[in-house]
């Protein structure tokens, strides 16, 4: 009987922790939105940015949060160069010897040099809800997420 219990909690909690975040690009995003979208703006050298997504994955209600309430937008700043269009405007990578920064970071920046991570809630209007640079609490994110629904 232990055993048995024993192994139905492992296989839960194994399948819970093994959910996996459902992303959306800027380019299959729908087009008529139906939940707000989170944005998730990284580049792969940031430590902090390392240690926000472990947090997050180590979370099982905030991915199933990700995964039913927002459309979950994961933007690595310096390694997405295609043209992206979004809010009715093109936006471009701007090369800079071997890096380089895509112009919809600085964008969604407020035009300033981007602090990363930087999270922006929008809702389907296109609205900010949430702006926060650094790192920031699972508990802030989940207050976040939840509020667009109260």
């Amino acid at each position: 009987m232990i055993k048995t219990l024993t192994f139905i909690l492992l296989i839960t909690f194994v399948t819970l922790d093994s959910q996996e975040f459902k992303t959306y690009s800027f380019q299959n995003l729908p087009e008529k939105l139906e939940k707000p979208i989170l944005i998730y703006m990284k580049t792969t050298w940031c430590s902090v940015c390392k240690i926000q997504m472990r947090q997050i994955e180590n979370d099982p209600e905030l991915k199933k949060l990700f995964n039913d309430k927002v459309y979950f937008t994961i933007f690595d700043t310096e390694k997405s160069k295609d043209t992206i269009n979004f809010l009715g405007q093109s936006y471009q990578y701007i090369p800079n010897g071997n890096s380089g920064i895509h112009e919809l970071a600085l964008a969604l920046s407020r035009n300033q040099q981007p602090i990363y991570p930087t999270w922006i809630l929008m809702d389907s209007d296109f609205k900010v809800l949430f702006y926060q640079q650094g790192l920031t609490d699972n508990a802030i994110l989940r207050m976040q997420i939840i509020k667009p629904f109260e």
